[in-house]
């Protein structure tokens, strides 16, 4: 007997497959090891990269990109805000407690962002596949970058919780804004590989240099791309 998906999957939904479990596999691991954790949906990123190459070089399935936005949603929705959720919790009490004598006003700005963060990020996906996915920009912010920017943040471990709150809560409203940001060109999107995989593999090396260059090359990108990559596009044209 054949499974349902045979003859339907794409060597590219192997790597939406793969992003979502070491998705899953951060989610795990986020209240015990935030660090570890933001390596693996570093991990995932690369590996979200990759399996677009892979469409491109060898076609892709027709349910390639909604497992893509189903991988997107564990590893850049999710597993995010599970690690802040878990850096709160490591130096606070508990913040889901029954009796509700446990939270404060930062347990429960960490819970709002956190709901808020998610939802922004479904909506944006969904909007992403219905309206975005056969051009060459997206409207707002990927949450893919926004995943990024999290978790290089965190691996600088220059950082306190009300840093992420805000940096989560300004990424949540630049994922469903209606800024234009352009797709990457090849040479930009190798150089982030590199920066990524470094930064996965060598976390804290000459003073945890590859985080930090990682987040300022993806803060580059959330703020300059909308008007500076334009331009160098249309002087590609």
């Amino acid at each position: 007997m054949k499974f349902r998906f045979t003859g339907h999957f794409a060597p590219a939904d192997l790597a939406s497959l793969a992003n979502a479990v070491i998705g899953i596999l951060a989610i795990s691991i986020s209240l015990k090891d935030p660090f570890l954790a933001s390596r693996l949906i570093l991990l995932s990123a690369l590996i979200d990269g990759v399996d677009g190459i892979i469409a491109r070089k060898f076609g892709g399935s027709e349910i390639g990109p909604h497992l893509d936005s189903l991988a997107d949603i564990v590893s850049f929705g999710v597993a995010p805000i599970m690690i802040i959720y878990g850096i709160h919790a490591q130096t606070t009490s508990p913040i889901i407690d029954v009796s509700f004598n446990s939270f404060s006003i930062v347990s429960i700005l960490v819970v709002s962002c956190i709901i808020l963060f998610f939802s922004m990020s479904m909506i944006r996906l969904s909007l992403y596949m219905t309206q975005d996915v056969k051009h060459n920009h997206t409207i707002g912010s990927q949450t893919t970058l926004s995943a990024i920017l999290i978790c290089s943040a965190i691996l600088t471990q220059n950082f306190n919780i009300i840093f992420l709150l805000i940096l989560t809560l300004l990424l949540s409203y630049m994922m469903v804004s209606s800024i234009i940001y352009p797709d990457l060109l090849f040479r930009d999107a190798l150089l982030l590989g590199i920066i990524l995989s470094l930064t996965i593999i060598f976390p804290n090396v000459f003073g945890r240099a590859f985080p930090y260059a990682l987040l300022i090359l993806s803060l580059a990108y959330l703020v300059l791309s909308p008007s500076y990559y334009w331009r160098i596009l249309s002087e590609r044209i």
